[in-house]
């Protein structure tokens, strides 16, 4: 029951941690999506600033900036544990702070007057292949942590099923050591209902006193006894009243023959 306990509470404890891994890698894929989301939002942001001059779209583009700066910091400490991950992010994070450096210098020079140059800026194909190196990098990290995520289920299946077997295993133990109680209680009962008799003078031990068998069944059962002769000790006496006595043993009353044997 005791290694049965123990690989229960091992079993638990290497499920809890397979369910945190599962988290964890959840949580890794919705930071990802959520930093692709934002980073749209920031192009589409700078580049309705651009087109319409309406200072609006500067609001969601510093929200979405920051927040992907943010959510960056989150994975670098999310993917510390996977070295190919965290070089892919570093990649990703230096390639969005150089993206972020162009939306800002643009919106500078809108802001300055200089629109037709901010435009000529995002025109060129650095701005482009820079966006789609982003917008491929992200995809391609999420890939890899659905991969991730599927070992880790796996793997969290196995640990659970594992703990329904030495789950099984203790409900079985558990109806083995009810067995063997009521095996021990019977055995129990059948010990504690034996009487111990003297086996020179019939007398029976009850609660730490030697008494007579008479006295016994009065004080166990409350029953009274009276005194009869068997038919074999009937027979035994009167054989012994028919043979002749030995030249040298004393003749004893039948009286008293009788009384002994009663």
């Amino acid at each position: 029951m005791g290694a049965l306990l123990l690989l229960e509470w091992q079993g638990g404890t290497a499920a809890a941690e397979s369910f945190e891994w599962v988290s964890h890698t959840l949580e890794v894929q919705r930071e990802l999506a959520t930093v692709e989301a934002r980073m749209s939002e920031a192009e589409a942001s700078q580049r309705g600033y651009l087109v319409t001059a309406n200072v609006g779209f500067l609001r969601p583009y510093g929200e979405a900036r920051n927040d992907v700066r943010s959510r960056l910091g989150n994975l670098r400490t999310l993917v510390s544990d996977n070295s190919a991950q965290l070089r892919r992010l570093l990649i990703i994070e230096s390639q969005s702070r150089a993206k972020f450096g162009e939306f800002d210098s643009t919106i500078k020079l809108m802001r300055d007057g200089k629109r037709d140059l901010a435009v000529s800026i995002v025109s060129t194909k650095h701005s482009d292949s820079l966006m789609t190196s982003i917008r491929s990098a992200l995809p391609a990290m999420t890939t890899e942590e659905a991969r991730v995520l599927r070992s880790r289920q796996r793997a969290l299946v196995t640990e659970m099923r594992s703990a329904d077997m030495v789950s099984i295993g203790l409900a079985a133990a558990l109806a083995l050591m009810l067995i063997a109680l009521l095996v021990i209680a019977r055995g129990a009962e059948h010990y504690r209902n034996l009487v111990t008799l003297c086996a020179w003078t019939r007398s029976v031990e009850y609660e730490g006193e030697w008494i007579s068998f008479e006295e016994y069944l009065r004080r166990k059962f409350n029953v009274s006894a009276t005194h009869s002769i068997s038919p074999d000790a009937l027979s035994q006496i009167q054989v012994g009243l028919d043979e002749p006595p030995k030249p040298d043993a004393p003749i004893v009353p039948s009286e008293e023959l009788l009384k002994s044997a009663s």
